[in-house]
């Protein structure tokens, strides 16, 4: 039971992310120059970002980075009426 503990604190689909760097290290790195919300919401984007592919539903840890993203551009300043249009007409490209 102890070893199950573990594996689900470090799961295989971070321990893949750049071989012989541990996820961890990695984040550390990324998120150095970035503070409080900022880092919080950049270290979410990375982490699902790595996990592309490898646990859920690729559109769903898509959603997520985009959720993330939202929320930290909006944090950054961004106008949320620009932030839908661009949305939108990257909706409306695909449905051509």
């Amino acid at each position: 039971m102890e070893q199950d503990k573990w594996t689900a604190i470090s799961p295989k689909h971070y321990k893949e992310i750049v071989p012989g760097y541990s996820y961890m290290r990695i984040m550390k790195y990324l998120l150095e120059p970035f503070k409080g919300v900022e880092a919080h919401l950049v270290g979410h984007m990375c982490k699902y970002i790595f996990r592309y592919g490898k646990k859920d539903n690729k559109t769903q840890e898509l959603g997520k980075v985009i959720w993330y993203a939202t929320w930290l551009m909006l944090d950054q300043g961004a106008d949320p009426d620009a932030l839908r249009k661009s949305v939108e007409e990257a909706i409306n490209d695909q449905n051509v």
